[in-house]
């Protein structure tokens, strides 16, 4: 053990004249060279490299062989399996999908309340399910033409046909038109369930002559503009409270207003008339605006541009 002790010092010491030997041999080595960094004469070099190759770039890409390219079905949406539709349309400018999806959806339980008994559909049923299907084919017909992804595409243009053909057999309340008009709410309940419905469409394109008449669809106008849009407009809270019924309606107000210029529709082809009914449009799109602005006196003024262009349009034609 003693000597164990006595060795310590002497490995310390062996240590220390090892490092100082190390450290005195690097001293004395010479600096090994190293090549220059390159310079580069600009006024040269800008002659053969561009500073942004991107940006010399013209034309699409090179297809990569190793991805697999899928076409999207003619007019049809991008994520609804098997979409197809007519020919397309700037809808999207007009009326949003979530508003087309909200509108559908009130309108079927509406349907549960005026499709209950023969009688009642005798009585009053038979003229609210005309309007509320007239307006549904009119949606699915906007549908049929959307230019963006958006719900039911793949059997828009089959309940198109079907909606306006019960529609237009809606002028009575007799027992045909009652099972028929049942037939129809439980189809727009499979709809909404997902579930494809089993009538194919007489043509992919809209005719829109043959989908909606005008006069539910001004029942539809005036409801909108008069029962909601004139009064959840009329104040500040108001428009706070009703800001999203606001929205909707003004982009149905604006889709109807659309609709009623197109061909076929009845003095769609009128200057005058169209004419009003683009105004309607336009204003129902400032309120639109106003809304996404959270403006509640744009809102007022526009909504009152729009009863000013129904109230003259019809001053006009009566």
């Amino acid at each position: 053990m003693r000597s164990l002790l006595l060795l310590k010092p002497v490995f310390a010491s062996i240590c220390v004249v090892a490092i100082l030997a190390i450290v005195a041999s690097g001293q004395g080595r010479t600096p090994a060279n190293r090549a220059k960094l390159p310079t580069f004469d600009s006024a040269k070099t800008n002659r053969i490299f561009f500073p942004d190759v991107f940006a010399r770039l013209d034309g699409e890409r090179p297809a990569n062989p190793n991805v697999k390219i899928v076409q999207a079905p003619a007019g049809g949406a991008v994520g609804d399996a098997g979409a197809t539709g007519g020919e397309s349309y700037a809808w999207s400018k007009i009326i949003s999908g979530v508003s087309i999806e909200d509108e559908i959806k009130a309108i079927k339980l509406a349907t549960d309340k005026n499709i209950t008994t023969p009688q009642d559909f005798a009585g009053r049923g038979y003229k609210e399910i005309r309007r509320d299907f007239s307006v549904l084919a009119m949606l699915f017909a906007i549908i049929n033409e959307y230019d963006a992804d958006v719900r039911w595409k793949r059997d828009a243009a089959a309940a198109r046909d079907i909606f306006s053909r019960t529609a237009s057999n809606a002028k009575a309340g007799n027992n045909n038109v009652y099972n028929e008009s049942k037939k129809r709410k439980d189809e727009l309940q499979d709809i909404l369930n997902g579930a494809a419905l089993a009538e194919k469409a007489e043509s992919e394109d809209n005719n829109w002559e043959t989908i909606a008449d005008r006069s539910p669809l001004m029942q539809r106008l005036e409801a909108a503009q008069e029962k909601k849009l004139a009064k959840w407009t009329s104040s500040a809270d108001a428009f706070s409270e009703e800001i999203e019924g606001i929205l909707r309606e003004a982009e149905i107000v604006a889709a109807i207003a659309e609709v009623l210029t197109r061909e076929g529709m009845e003095d769609g082809d009128d200057e005058t008339y169209a004419g009003f009914a683009n105004l309607m449009k336009r204003s129902a799109l400032d309120v639109v605006a106003a809304v996404k602005s959270n403006n509640a006196e744009q809102a007022r003024k526009a909504t009152g541009e729009i009863a000013k262009a129904c109230s003259d349009c019809h001053d006009n034609y009566r």
